[in-house]
């Protein structure tokens, strides 16, 4: 069903009812894999159609579907949240006006010492928003015609332009070690805070896997064979892996982790506070984070995602092959990989530094 683009009396109230619908709209359509609670997603839906009269009330009904196993749905919303009090500080008259130069100040200013790939998403978000408005509205009931947003933002100078040219943040061997030891001497707040986050760093240290990822892993999908566990999960682009590692590695915190209270719905992690929860991967990472601190690290790029592009960087500084690194990072552009080749370049920095200082004397 199509409506008016300026639909309610103020730009205000015609954002609140857009911003529904579209909300509604991702909900549908997102993946629904990791749902395990979907009368939470029924109620969430209700609670969209009964016309959500303010932008904290949408949030709160974001945040249910999120909890409810409905990932993606925070990335699109949140730069349209951010979007909705930018637009309102135009004063606007009309949704008409919004243009490529509202757009672009507002990414400017919105995403502002955030990384190229934070930037992207957001990009993508308000593409995809502007895009779907296109597409419900009319001029004139029934008459199928509305007004189109031909928003040019792909070219956004706020983005480097070069993809896969960012050296990623990451631990050197002596750093891991000393994030490892460090972990035995921190004031967990209970042992099974301390098994939960010394099992999911070495986890993810050793297979290079995404929080999410980590965090997913259901037990009836681990086999060991040769001493090795051999976990499928289900990563990006909801595509399924086989990922190895040593049991060994693991040791003793596996074993001991699973004598602990079993987890909500067969995963191997809980909520380290409360067995009865699922794990937050954005709570997890905090306090990766944290913990970093504490061992005296402290990079541009924090939190899990740090493990990632340390199991990334240190494996291609070993095998030197980069269809190899892509494989086992799962990326689907070799470009991404590229990045890990850094190290190539500081050696080449190094060369050229050395040959500079000899010519100059």
């Amino acid at each position: 069903m199509r409506f008016p683009l300026d639909i309610e009396e103020t730009v205000q109230d015609s954002l609140i009812f857009w911003i529904t619908r579209y909300i509604k709209y991702k909900t549908n359509t997102l993946s629904a894999r990791k749902v395990k609670n979907q009368m939470a997603i029924q109620t969430s839906i209700i609670a969209l159609n009964n016309s959500p009269e303010s932008i904290e009330e949408i949030s709160k009904i974001v945040k249910d579907i999120r909890r409810a196993g409905i990932e993606g749905v925070k990335s699109f919303f949140v730069p349209i949240e951010k979007l909705y009090y930018y637009i309102i500080s135009q004063r606007l008259s009309s949704l008409k006006e919004i243009d490529d130069e509202i757009i672009i100040d507002y990414l400017t200013s919105a995403t502002a010492g955030m990384s190229d790939a934070t930037k992207k998403n957001y990009r993508n978000a308000i593409s995809n928003f502007f895009n779907y408005l296109s597409d419900h509205n009319e001029n004139k009931p029934n008459s199928g015609n509305g007004f189109i947003y031909h928003l040019k933002i792909s070219n956004w100078q706020g983005l480097s332009g070069k993809k896969g040219n960012k050296i990623p943040s990451y631990l050197t061997e002596e750093e891991v070690k000393t994030f490892l030891e460090s972990l035995n001497s921190y004031n967990f707040i209970s042992d099974r805070s301390a098994l939960f986050y010394n099992l999911l760093i070495r986890i993810i240290l050793h297979t290079g896997m995404r929080i999410s990822e980590a965090l997913s892993i259901e037990k009836r999908k681990m086999q060991e064979k040769d001493g090795y566990l051999m976990i499928k999960i289900v990563g990006k682009g909801n595509k399924n892996s086989i990922i190895e590692v040593q049991k060994e590695s693991l040791e003793p915190y596996l074993r001991l982790w699973l004598t602990q209270s079993p987890a909500p719905n067969d995963l191997l992690f809980a909520s380290p506070q409360n067995h009865k929860r699922e794990a937050s991967a954005s709570s997890v990472s905090h306090k990766i984070k944290e913990l970093l601190h504490y061992a005296g690290i402290v990079k541009d790029k924090e939190g899990a995602h740090l493990l990632r592009h340390t199991y990334g960087t240190l494996l291609y500084s070993k095998v030197k092959d980069l269809a190899l690194v892509q494989d086992m990072m799962r990326h689907e552009d070799p470009a991404t990989t590229r990045a890990y080749t850094h190290m190539d370049n500081e050696r080449r920095r190094e060369a050229t530094d050395v040959l500079d200082s000899i010519i100059k004397r």
